[in-house]
C-alpha cells in the first residue's frame, strides 16, 4: 500500500473514533491548516518521523494549567495526589489558558535544558519564534492571542509543591523575572534591531533542569490544537514510564486531575463527558505513539508499561 492509500485508510478508521462536532466550524483562514485529513496526516507523520527531542518541567506534566478561560480569577489551583500547582496572575494580567501556554512552556523547557541558561533568546522576528514554537501564522488574530498569552504566562508566579507523610517541598518563582518583546505584530517577518528575550525565574529554571521530562516535539505539535490532548500526552509520557505492571485509574479521579471543574467530580454526567473527550484524545495519541499500551474496564482506564518513543527520563 502506497503512503497516500495508507493515510486514506488511517483516516477512514479514525473518522468514526474522533468526535469532530466538538470542534468549531473552520474559518476560511483555518481551513489552510486544519482539516480532519491533515490532522490524521500529522499524527501518522509524527509516528513515522525521527523523534524531535524536547522537554517539559516534570511538575507541569503532573499538574496542568487552565484549559478554559478563567475570567477575572487571579489564582488557579490544581492538585494531583501529593502534588499541588498554584499559579497567580502577575501585574495587570489575567491567568494564561489554553493550548498556547502549553506550547510555550514546552519550548521554554526545551531551550532551558538545551542551553543550560536562564536567559532565552526568542529570535529577531515574530514569525521565526512562532515557527520554533510550532504555531501556524494565519494572520493578526493568532499573533495578538499569542502576545496576550505570552504576557500572561511570563508575568505569572508559580508555586509547585510536593507533600507526603515525611514532609513537604515547595518551589515558588516568577516564570520570568525579565521580559523583552521588540517585535512588531503587524510586520511579523521583519527582523528588529534588538533580540526579544526572557530570563526565567531562578527557582523555576532550576525546577526545569533538575528532572526534565523528555517528549517528542513531533507528537506535541501534532496535538497542538487540543489542550486536553497536550495534557494527556505529557502525563502519559511520565505515568507509563514509572509503571512496572498495569494500573487501574478511575475516571472520577482523572477528572479531578484534568477536568475543567474538579469540584464536579461527583457529577456522573460531567465525568462521562470528560471520559468521552479524553478517549478521543488518547486515540489520537495512540496513532502517533504506537508503543502506548492501555485498555478500558467499567469506570476505569487501565494503563500498562509502554515503550516510549524517546529515551526515558532519569528516575
Amino acid at each position: 500500500m502506497n503512503p497516500s492509500d495508507r493515510r486514506k485508510s488511517e483516516y477512514r478508521k479514525m473518522e468514526a473514533a474522533f468526535e469532530w462536532n466538538d470542534w468549531p466550524v473552520p474559518t476560511p483562514q483555518s481551513f489552510h491548516h486544519w482539516t480532519r485529513a491533515r490532522q490524521v496526516d500529522h499524527l501518522i507523520t509524527a509516528r513515522e518521523a525521527e523523534p524531535d527531542l524536547g522537554f517539559m518541567a516534570r511538575m507541569l506534566a503532573l499538574c496542568s494549567l487552565p484549559r478554559t478561560n478563567p475570567g477575572r480569577r487571579k489564582e488557579y489551583v490544581r492538585r494531583n495526589g501529593p502534588y499541588t500547582l498554584v499559579m497567580s496572575a502577575g501585574g495587570l494580567n489575567r491567568l494564561p489558558f489554553g493550548n498556547l501556554p502549553r506550547l510555550l512552556l514546552a519550548w521554554v523547557s526545551t531551550e532551558a535544558v538545551r542551553t543550560q541558561r536562564r536567559e532565552l533568546l526568542l529570535g529577531q522576528s515574530l514569525s521565526e519564534f512562532m515557527r520554533a514554537v510550532g504555531i501556524f501564522d494565519d494572520g493578526g488574530a493568532i499573533r495578538r492571542r499569542l502576545r496576550t498569552q505570552m504576557d500572561r504566562l511570563f508575568h505569572a508566579t508559580l508555586s509547585l509543591s510536593y507533600e507526603d507523610e515525611h514532609g513537604k517541598r515547595t518551589m515558588g518563582s516568577l516564570v520570568a523575572d525579565r521580559i523583552e518583546f521588540w517585535w512588531d505584530p503587524k510586520r511579523p517577518n521583519d527582523p528588529v534591531l534588538w533580540d526579544s528575550k526572557i530570563r526565567l525565574g531562578e527557582d523555576f529554571f532550576n525546577e526545569i533542569i533538575r528532572r526534565p521530562l523528555p517528549l517528542d516535539m513531533n507528537i506535541l505539535r501534532a496535538l497542538k490544537r487540543s489542550s486536553l490532548g497536550l495534557d494527556l500526552y505529557m502525563w502519559l509520557s511520565y505515568r507509563t514510564f514509572t509503571l512496572k505492571e498495569p494500573v487501574k485509574l478511575r475516571w472520577r479521579e482523572l477528572y479531578r486531575q484534568f477536568g475543567a471543574h474538579p469540584s464536579r467530580a461527583a457529577d456522573k454526567h460531567a465525568v462521562a463527558d470528560f471520559r468521552r473527550k479524553s478517549l478521543r484524545e488518547i486515540k489520537k495519541i495512540k496513532k502517533a505513539w504506537s508503543g502506548l499500551n492501555y485498555d478500558l474496564a467499567r469506570g476505569t482506564l487501565i494503563l500498562a508499561p509502554s515503550t516510549l518513543p524517546l529515551p526515558p527520563p532519569d528516575r
